[in-house]
């Protein structure tokens, strides 16, 4: 079996538990401090592994200024994802709100094509309007 396939099995199961302490937690704390401390703790649990292995620090130093934008950028709107997810959760439900954020590989689809040219097939839409319908279900009859 394909390793990127359990890793990807593997963090789909690991979402679904965080989504569900994140719904307990976030009924006594508001999202943005929810989303400091998890900032701050990874942070602090990275650190020995980046400490360790500082070719990661020179290989992203020397990757050029449009390696290193993208990856600001990337950081910036992982944040926010983050506070808009945990905001979700708080004044939805942790099930609602990822039945609605599941609707995101439409969009990797979508911007993936905007930006990077790449070429989606026919299958890949098809499966973005079918998890959309799924998701509409989902919050409207459950």
């Amino acid at each position: 079996m394909n390793l990127g396939f359990i890793c990807a099995v593997g963090a789909s199961i690991i979402w679904g538990l965080v989504y569900t302490i994140d719904q307990k937690v976030l009924s006594n704390i508001s999202p943005i401090n929810l989303l400091f401390i998890d900032s701050l703790l990874t942070a602090i649990i990275m650190l020995p592994f980046v400490f360790f292995n500082n070719d990661s620090i020179k290989t992203v130093l020397s990757s050029g200024k449009s390696t290193l934008l993208l990856i600001v950028i990337s950081v910036l709107l992982a944040g926010l994802a983050n506070f808009l997810i945990f905001s979700g959760i708080k004044g939805l439900n942790a099930s609602n709100a990822s039945m609605i954020e599941i609707a995101y590989p439409f969009f990797v689809v979508l911007f993936s094509y905007i930006f990077f040219r790449s070429t989606p097939n026919i299958y890949f839409f098809a499966g973005g309007v079918l998890i959309f319908i799924g998701s509409i279900i989902i919050i409207r009859f459950a």
